[in-house]
């Protein structure tokens, strides 16, 4: 199934920004898309954000999933996925003015923050894509780089004063659209991947090769 989920930020909504927006246009390339809403959003509370994304992801992450996050929205699904032992391995993951730290100028989050326990290692994306403004002054933009190298990535820098919100004009988000689009369009046989539903289809094949390694070919060695 293609999904994809859109993970709101501090002191948004699910009619914020650019969300609805992107969800419409995901729709032309086949993807049903579902903005989280997550409670109490201008007092949150970190446990009742893990769980609304559980309540809304269980069992519904698969190979095409597509996972989009801003802002407090980023940490919250990064502790999220820190913590699911048997969840398969997503498509992609975007992750828009993100941050896994405290923020000066934001002390209200504190507590939210140093509730979550964020393990970059165990995040299970094939595709991580970061995207920071050049002049953000709710997230800076180091905050991004640092949580980008702790995810092993670069991170996408915008030349732009502020923080993506619909108050700046972000009501699309050409860019991000076409980073989810550039992942779209990449292969599943990229070098080093071989998708599972491959190797089992042709598991039969397999067995002819190693069949033919324990028979046929000791004798040609006696042969000469």
């Amino acid at each position: 199934m293609n999904n994809m989920f859109i993970i709101h930020g501090y002191q948004a909504n699910i009619n914020s920004h650019w969300f609805a927006w992107l969800a419409k246009e995901m729709a032309h390339y086949h993807y049903q898309v579902e903005i989280i809403y997550l409670p109490n959003t201008h007092h949150p509370k970190a446990s009742n954000w893990y769980t609304a994304l559980d309540d809304r992801l269980k069992g519904k992450l698969n190979e095409n999933t597509l996972i989009v996050a801003h802002s407090l929205g980023v940490i919250t699904t990064l502790n999220y996925l820190s913590h699911q032992q048997f969840t398969p391995q997503i498509k992609g993951l975007f992750l828009i003015s993100g941050f896994n730290e405290t923020l000066n100028n934001l002390p209200e989050l504190d507590t939210y923050i140093k509730q979550t326990n964020v393990q970059c290692d165990k995040v299970n994306s094939q595709h991580v894509v970061t995207i920071a403004a050049s002049e953000d002054p709710i997230v800076d933009v180091e905050a991004t780089k640092r949580l980008s190298n702790e995810l092993g990535v670069s991170t996408q820098i915008i030349t732009h004063n502020g923080h993506f919100l619909d108050t700046e004009g972000y009501h699309t988000f050409e860019f991000l659209k076409d980073q989810i689009i550039d992942i779209l369009n990449k292969t599943n046989t990229e070098i080093g991947y071989i998708p599972i539903s491959v190797f089992i289809n042709n598991l039969h094949l397999i067995f002819v090769f190693c069949l033919y390694g324990a028979l046929i070919l000791p004798n040609n060695r006696m042969a000469h």
